[in-house]
């Protein structure tokens, strides 16, 4: 039985419609289905739309730390300086970060757009994941991920509206399940899968054929099977001599946080970066993760 809660989110000023859909069970024999109508296809010879994109784990994980300081997290934010940010591990009110909506505060320090999607309650708060943008949410919506008995985790989806597109965008951030048995990570795989075409339900119509990007924590590297999966409807973004590894910040020694884009589009990758520490800026005094930036520019939509 689909289940659906109502709220409201104030983005900037904004008032965003935000949904949040528990994930249905799935037979796994769902057959695909042909879409009319959507986002058309086009090929751009020349003023081709760009987007710079990031992802950012900005959780700590260090008992001794204190989350509620945001003085290393706003530089790297600012530093970063991507059109859209997707952002994992976030505390809203929670007690360990002193009741303060970590996104709302990162947002309005940056004056940034942001939609928050609530994977649990935890703390007196929430926790979760989101996104921040330089341009207007237009809606989201938060999908439960089967989860089992392990944590809750979450796909949220929103929509941006960026000039220069001709289709809005829609920013799929998650946040995958961080057991060394990939079990559940490849049933949330599965699922996000069948969220992006179509195959579940969600509140954007005519996703399918919509522009696309998925971006995250995943837990899992390159060449694990969770990612091998989500390579049959995304194309990594990859560009050559780019070292990937994310966690942890001190000292990389895997990639976990990836940026993918929907087959349906082509992208060329003007740049990516996974910046680490130095003199200018110290990266692991704000997360015990590097963030991945990456420029795009859209060939095909």
């Amino acid at each position: 039985m689909k289940e659906k809660l109502l709220s409201a989110l104030v983005c900037s000023g904004a008032l965003v419609a935000f949904s949040s859909t528990a994930a249905p069970a799935l037979t796994g024999s769902e057959i695909l289905a042909v879409e009319k109508g959507g986002t058309p296809n086009k090929t751009y010879k020349s003023n081709k739309p760009t987007l710079k994109i990031a992802t950012y784990n900005i959780g700590k994980n260090e008992a001794s730390s204190n989350i509620s300081d945001f003085s290393a997290l706003n530089k790297a934010i600012g530093t970063i300086d991507a059109d859209v940010i997707a952002v994992t591990e976030v505390d809203n009110k929670t007690a360990r970060s002193g009741k303060i909506d970590q996104l709302e505060t990162i947002a309005k320090a940056h004056n940034l757009y942001f939609a928050f999607g609530k994977a649990l309650d935890f703390d007196g708060g929430e926790y979760g994941l989101g996104i921040l943008s330089k341009f207007p949410i237009d809606k989201s919506q938060v999908i439960n991920l089967p989860s089992g008995d392990a944590e809750q985790r979450v796909v949220l989806l929103s929509q941006i509206t960026k000039p220069g597109f001709d289709s809005p965008i829609i920013v799929m951030t998650t946040h995958l399940d961080w057991q060394k048995d990939p079990a559940v990570r490849i049933g949330q795989v599965r699922h996000i899968l069948d969220v992006s075409i179509g195959d579940a339900p969600s509140d954007f119509k005519n996703i399918a054929s919509s522009i696309k990007v998925l971006a995250g924590d995943f837990n899992s590297t390159m060449n694990e099977q969770p990612i091998q999966e989500i390579s049959y409807f995304w194309n990594p973004i990859q560009k050559e001599d780019t070292d990937y590894r994310t966690w942890p910040a001190v000292n990389p020694a895997i990639d976990i946080d990836h940026i993918f884009v929907f087959k349906g589009q082509k992208w060329n990758v003007k740049s990516m970066t996974v910046p680490s520490d130095s003199s200018a800026f110290k990266w692991s005094t704000a997360s015990d993760h590097l963030p991945i930036i990456a420029e795009l520019e859209l060939q095909e939509q």
